[in-house]
Parts: structure tokens; C-alpha cells; sequence
């Protein structure tokens, strides 16, 4: 295939991602001509963007499906490569962004809303480029389009001292964690003498030392991104510091980015006796650490924001472990994109409900302010209770069979020195230290309280996504091949 073909080709397979890019270019534009003033509508402006940001978004996904898997298949030379985990990079990012899309709607800042939407859609372009990213440099502008925008929502969602403070922080840390990840590309890229990741993944058994030291730096600067322990702790301050929505955002979306990302450099199975010598000890350490960190530091937490960023830490560590039992067996890279399905349905569900409890005059900062929701705001708390039941990963829910094949597939690896029956003892143990954080915060939502004033503001934007998200939890228990 020649050149002019690749580019033709590879155009026509990211059409929804160009779509995404333009689309959120556009709106961001139209903050030049958006009205002020006192008498502007701005209701009717909320509606509008959010109703634009959807628009596009369907678009992206008609074309998605229209276009259907794409037949490039895996281009050893191209900037781009068209297979599973590009696909399942793009169903990730759209299914995320149209849950997230539906909680803004009424949450998004007045006096940014084409900022907003307009920066939301890029992060959402972002992913699928990442996923499809087979050269070092893709990859890294990927990235890039998930990070800058970031800081942009960051910025603009809370403009008080503690969201001003969470903000910076995440932009000069995740500049730090950049420093780290084109560090260690330019090894990978001195030692293989090329860009493109099937050139650099041959090589994996020339120049162990520095290749390896390569693809430890890498995966430092990608840990900050799937807030991975040591490089977890703006999480609980950015997270208590920035609104509800956003917080789900940040518990999501850059973990995608940050897992597609290393699973497109380290290849599926493809290391070689010499680099998985270094990388999945430092995977495995650093999974066992993630896992118990998050955990023990979530259940001394009484800040609920708190609390579900260090439920966000050891979430990635049961991911970490997925990626694991991908290099050591070969195991299916779906048990990574599942679980990663899964968490987007639980967690964002959980947040759409924290959200509409709080549009509805509530409050959910503190484990305590859910007390008695149940009978306050009913709807809001069955969705929150089946996230929280999914989260513990209790059977009827996806996060059952999530946290099953990640079990399964790290204990399936029986060699004297692997160590991974260990690490499935632990991951158990780690599960039932989350039922019990969890459990606490399910308790306190059927506690009888002296205030039972119902909250009958109604956000039908809100309802809409944690009821998606709800159906989609119960539906894919029974039905996990979808996932």
C-alpha cells in the first residue's frame, strides 16, 4: 500500500475522531460571539451548547457505525493501526463522552460553556487517536489532546481558591509526568532508531538496559495519568476540590487514555524475555501497591470526593494487574477493555447521582450529608446503590465479572516464580477491604433521619445518565460479551 493510500485510508477510518476535533474547535470559537450581560438566557444557552455537543457526538457515533471495523488491520508502517484496541479505544471514549455529555447539561459553568463542551470533545478525541497511534509521535499528540484540554476544564468548572488550587496542581504535576514520558521515548527511540512502535516493539530484545530504562520512564509518565501509586496524590485533592462532574471526568478519561496508551506500547504478548524482565515486575509492585494504598486510604476517608479518589487509585490497580495477565499468558486484551466498561457504567453512574443530588439542593461532600437520601431522593440513591454494589463487585452487576476475569486471569499463570497466585490472594483481600468503605457509604443512604424533606428539583439530564448507566451496570452481568 503506498503512501498516498495509508493517508487516504487512515483518514477515512478517523473520520469520528475528526469530527469530535472539528466539533470542539468550533464550539470553543463561538465563545467570541456568545451574548453577556444580565439579560442573556442562560438556560436557553445551556440547552443550546449541550444540545450542539450531543449533536456532534451522535455524529461521531452514526459514523462510527456506519464505518463499521475497520479493514486496514494492523499497517506495520503507517501512523496509525486499525485493530481491536483502536476499536475498543473508540467505543470507550464515545460511551464515556455521552454519559458525560448528558451530566453536563445542566452542571457545565454559565459563563464557559463553549470552553467547556468545546474542551470536553477534544479530550473525547483524544482517546481514539491514542488507541490508534502506531508511531511515537501520534501517540504523543494523542495524549496531549487528552492533558490540554484537561487543564482548560480544570480551570473553568470552580473559580474559587480550592478549584483554582486543584487546577494548577494537576497541570504542573501532569507537566512533570510528561517530562518523564518523552524521556523516556527519546530512549526508545535512540536505541530502535525509529518512531514507529512495531519497529521499536521488535527491538525490545536489543539494548535491554536502555530500552528497559525506556520503558520504565514511560510507564512513570503514565502512571500520573491512571493515577497509579507513587504518582497518585493530586487525585484526592483535585477530586475534592473540583465539582462533581468534573470529578467524574478525571476519574475516567485519563485512565482510558493512560491504559490504551501503554497497552499500544508494550505491545499485547509481544515483549521479550529480556524487557519483561524489568517491565512486569515494576508492573506487578507497582499494582500491589496501587491496590493496597487506594484502599486502606479509602476507608480512613469521611470526605466522600476523597474517598472515591482513592477508590479511583485502587481500581487501577486491579486494571494494572489485567495488563499483567496480558503479557505474562497472553490473555485477552478484552479482560483490560471490559473492566475498563464496566467502571465507565459504575463509576459515572455514581457521579450522575451525586450530581443530581446536588442540583437538587443537596449535599454530597461528606460520607455523611448522603445520610437518609434514600428517602429524600429516591431515584438518585437505587442508581447509587447499584453502582456501589458494582464497585464491591457483587454478582448481578458488571463489576462482577470485571473483577472475575481479572482473578482469573492473573491466577491462571501457574509458573514457580510468578508470583500471581500471591497477587490474586491480594487482590481478594483488597476487595473485601472495599466492601467495607463501600458498604458505609451504601448504609448511610437508608439511615432514618430527622430530615426526610424530599429534594423535588429535577434535573432530567441527570436521570437520564445514571439510568443509562444503570441499565447498562445489570445488563451486562447477563449479558458480559458485550461489555
Amino acid at each position: 500500500m503506498d503512501l498516498l493510500q495509508v493517508i487516504k485510508t487512515s483518514t477515512l477510518h478517523l473520520i469520528p475522531e475528526l469530527i469530535l476535533l472539528v466539533g470542539g474547535s468550533l464550539l470553543m470559537c463561538f465563545s467570541l460571539f456568545k451574548g453577556q450581560g444580565s439579560f442573556v438566557d442562560v438556560h436557553g444557552q445551556r440547552s443550546r451548547f449541550a444540545f450542539l455537543s450531543i449533536v456532534v457526538l451522535l455524529a461521531a457515533i452514526i459514523t462510527s457505525l456506519i464505518r463499521g471495523v475497520p479493514q486496514l488491520g494492523p499497517d506495520a508502517w503507517g501512523l496509525f493501526r486499525f485493530d481491536g484496541s483502536a476499536i475498543a479505544a473508540e467505543r470507550l471514549s464515545l460511551l464515556g463522552g455521552l454519559i458525560l455529555l448528558l451530566m453536563s447539561w445542566s452542571t457545565a459553568p454559565k459563563e464557559r460553556l463553549p470552553e467547556y463542551y468545546g474542551s470536553l470533545l477534544i479530550v473525547l478525541s483524544g482517546i481514539p487517536i491514542v488507541g490508534a497511534s502506531n508511531d511515537l509521535v501520534t501517540l504523543f499528540l494523542g495524549l496531549e489532546l487528552v492533558s490540554i484540554p484537561t487543564y482548560i476544564l480544570l480551570g473553568i468548572v470552580k473559580t474559587d481558591n480550592t478549584g483554582y488550587e486543584s487546577a494548577l496542581k494537576y497541570f504542573l504535576l501532569s507537566a512533570f509526568a510528561s517530562c518523564f514520558f518523552l524521556l523516556g521515548l527519546s530512549y526508545l527511540y535512540g536505541v530502535s532508531g525509529s518512531t514507529n512502535l512495531t519497529v521499536i516493539q521488535s527491538d525490545f530484545t536489543f539494548g535491554k538496559r536502555l530500552m528497559s530504562l525506556g520503558l520504565v520512564l514511560v510507564m512513570c509518565g503514565l502512571a500520573f495519568r491512571i493515577t497509579a501509586v507513587p504518582f497518585h496524590f493530586y487525585a484526592p485533592d483535585v477530586f475534592d476540590g473540583t465539582s462533581v462532574v468534573m470529578a467524574g471526568v478525571m476519574s475516567y478519561l485519563p485512565k482510558v487514555a493512560g491504559f490504551v496508551a501503554l497497552i499500544r506500547l508494550i505491545g499485547a504478548g509481544n515483549l521479550s524475555d529480556g524487557a519483561s524482565s524489568t517491565v512486569i515486575p515494576v508492573l506487578m509492585v507497582c499494582a500491589a501497591l496501587t491496590m493496597c494504598v487506594g484502599n486502606l486510604m479509602a476507608l480512613a476517608q469521611t470526605n466522600l470526593r476523597r474517598l472515591l479518589a482513592y477508590s479511583s487509585v485502587a481500581h487501577t490497580g486491579y486494571l494494572l494487574l489485567a495488563v499483567v495477565a496480558l503479557l505474562r499468558q497472553d490473555a485477552s486484551a478484552n479482560i483490560l477493555y471490559s473492566y475498563l466498561a464496566a467502571y465507565a457504567a459504575m463509576t459515572l453512574g455514581m457521579f450522575a447521582c451525586l450530581g443530581e443530588i446536588e442540583a437538587a439542593g443537596g449535599k454530597s461532600h461528606l460520607v455523611g450529608d448522603l445520610a437518609g437520601m434514600f428517602y429524600r431522593r429516591p431515584a438518585a440513591s437505587i442508581g447509587l446503590t447499584v453502582a456501589l454494589i458494582s464497585l464491591i463487585g457483587l454478582p448481578l452487576t458488571a463489576g462482577f465479572w470485571a473483577k472475575f476475569m481479572v482473578f482469573v486471569g492473573v491466577v491462571a499463570d501457574r509458573r514457580p516464580d510468578s508470583w500471581s497466585l500471591w497477587l490474586g490472594v491480594l487482590m481478594a483481600v483488597n476487595a473485601v477491604i472495599a466492601a467495607g468503605y463501600y458498604y458505609r457509604v451504601l448504609s448511610v443512604l437508608y439511615q432514618k433521619t430527622s430530615n426526610d424533606i424530599p429534594l423535588r428539583v429535577f434535573r432530567p439530564s441527570l436521570f437520564v445518565a445514571y439510568t443509562i448507566c444503570t441499565v447498562l451496570t445489570i445488563v451486562w452481568f447477563f449479558v458480559p460479551a458485550i461489555m
